[in-house]
């Protein structure tokens, strides 16, 4: 390698370690209780202005993925991770660990956690 492409390397290194990352989901354990009304209802009205139109259906009910409602194999601490970091793949999802606070990320699950143990519409 010459001092050219290595001082290239390097300078593609310093950006990419200054590019600001998603918070990762490292701690899984809710700030508040999941079935609190009032955070349940901040994260319907989050998931309705960021998630709902698009890809998850009004209220949850499929869009382009499928349905929260009667999910019951929910889990809160892997809507959590999948919030903050995001998914790749087929079942591209973007993070939003840089867009909303954990607690706010946090209401968002609450409202997916209640959603899940709705019935599922007909």
């Amino acid at each position: 390698m010459n001092c050219q492409s290595l001082r290239l390397a390097l300078a593609c290194m310093m950006i990419c370690a200054c590019i600001d990352r998603p918070a990762l989901a490292e701690d899984a354990t809710p700030p508040f209780d999941l079935s609190d009304p009032a955070k349940i209802e901040i994260g319907k009205k989050r998931f309705g202005a960021n998630c709902a139109a698009y890809c998850h259906g009004s209220e949850g009910e499929g869009g382009k993925t499928p349905s929260f409602k009667g999910n019951t194999n929910f889990s809160a601490a892997a809507a959590h991770k999948t919030i903050t970091e995001g998914r790749t793949g087929a079942d591209v999802m973007p993070p939003w660990g840089n867009t909303f606070t954990p607690e706010q990320i946090w209401e968002l699950v609450a409202y997916l956690n209640y959603l899940s143990k709705q019935p599922p519409s007909k």
